[in-house]
């Protein structure tokens, strides 16, 4: 069934256009600097970075592009396992209330503490079907992101809690960077991972296991490639909106966000526009309005002129302030016609450039984006 938030967002104005050329080039750079033996997990989470999960992973999973899938979350997994994918998925933040529904849909749920493995391996025993299942999980270790994960300290009770478990199988043991594409923190990096290296070994020797092993995240990829061990997680890099200088020259955006002029009016010297007046022409001005808003994605910070959007070549800027679904821009006395494509970003201004006027990230450039915005491979 599809989703219902995104079938309405079909009789939006305002699409966000997927490109698949730009995702297959961007995943086939990567997968050119690996051994080929190393399997690669694509996190699709937050909805593909605001890109649209189900479309993407179909077409990845149809070309047998990834080994696995990495969410955030267990609502995300059942979007998939509802939209047809059958690719193994990490699901990273799991919530004990629902393992009944995790399993449900064969998602497999990272234990990240002992409280969350105690749950697990206790509602596996409360089920008879499945106490001897060998049901897959990954084991988080924290090497200093300080968020999630096992510290060093607890490798020898985690062992202990671990053996002769014959309800569960170690799909893989994992750690997040938190500095690998910060050059200035390179030796923490490396620390980051001797240190993973030193309690993945401990684990694997004392269960008499060999899972995947995984640190390397798409800056990682990039700067610490002899690290890859058995499998990446490749994440902003799919969406070719890394912030790396060096592979912005490598990768594709995929992402073009346009709307449409919905009215054009024509505004009196001194006139003001939108809350608060906020907005003034110093001369007779034409002013177009587009149904995108705060609530489509585009932050208040960016009205006032804060931004500038693309018709028919020319850059025209955002006038007064940003609506929850509207905005204004003011063409002086250009004139466009109601219905032109407008490109917010994707055109002349780039994802780069859109994340930069917030202030902010391309992650969160892009995950701003709403589920009312249309959603469209290309």
């Amino acid at each position: 069934m599809k989703n219902k938030s995104y079938f309405l967002s079909e009789y939006s104005d305002n699409t966000l256009e997927v490109s698949w050329t730009a995702i297959e080039h961007n995943l086939n750079f990567f997968k050119s600097k690996l051994a080929p033996s190393t399997k690669v997990m694509l996190m699709v989470k937050a909805a593909a970075y605001g890109h649209y999960t189900s479309i993407i992973c179909k077409k990845i999973e149809a070309k047998k592009m990834a080994d696995f899938l990495g969410v955030a979350s267990i609502a995300e997994g059942i979007e998939l396992r509802v939209e047809g994918i059958e690719l193994p998925v990490m699901v990273q933040n799991v919530n004990p209330k629902h393992w009944d529904v995790m399993i449900e849909y064969c998602l497999e749920p990272v234990i990240n503490s002992f409280e969350i493995l105690h749950s697990f391996l206790g509602f596996l025993k409360s089920k008879e079907s499945l106490a001897s299942g060998q049901y897959p999980i990954h084991i988080k270790l924290n090497t200093g992101m300080n968020r999630l994960g096992f510290n060093q300290k607890d490798v020898d009770e985690l062992v202990n809690r671990l053996v002769n478990q014959s309800s569960i199988r170690v799909s893989s043991i994992m750690s997040h960077l938190s500095s690998s594409g910060n050059f200035s923190a390179e030796e923490f990096t490396l620390r980051q991972i001797r240190e993973f290296e030193s309690m993945n070994v401990k684990l694997k020797s004392s269960l008499g296991i060999n899972p995947i092993s995984h640190i390397l995240n798409t800056d990682g990829i990039n700067n610490f490639l002899k690290y890859q061990m058995d499998m990446v997680r490749l994440g902003i890099g799919l969406y070719g909106a890394s912030e790396a200088n060096d592979l912005k020259n490598e990768l594709q955006p995929v992402a073009r966000l346009t709307s449409k002029v919905v009215a054009i009016r024509r505004v009196l010297k001194g006139e003001s526009i939108s809350y608060n007046r906020s907005g003034f022409v110093s001369q007779d001005s034409n002013i177009a309005i587009l149904s995108l808003g705060y609530a489509d994605g585009l932050p208040r910070r960016l009205g006032n002129g804060n931004w500038q959007v693309e018709i028919n070549g020319q850059l025209y800027p955002t006038i007064g302030n940003i609506c929850m679904d509207l905005c204004m821009l003011n063409l002086e006395q250009d004139e466009v016609s109601v219905g032109e494509e407008v490109i917010v970003f994707g055109g002349k201004k780039t994802i780069f450039d859109f994340a930069n006027a917030q202030d902010t990230i391309t992650y969160e450039a892009l995950t701003n984006i709403g589920n009312r915005m249309k959603r469209k491979l290309i």
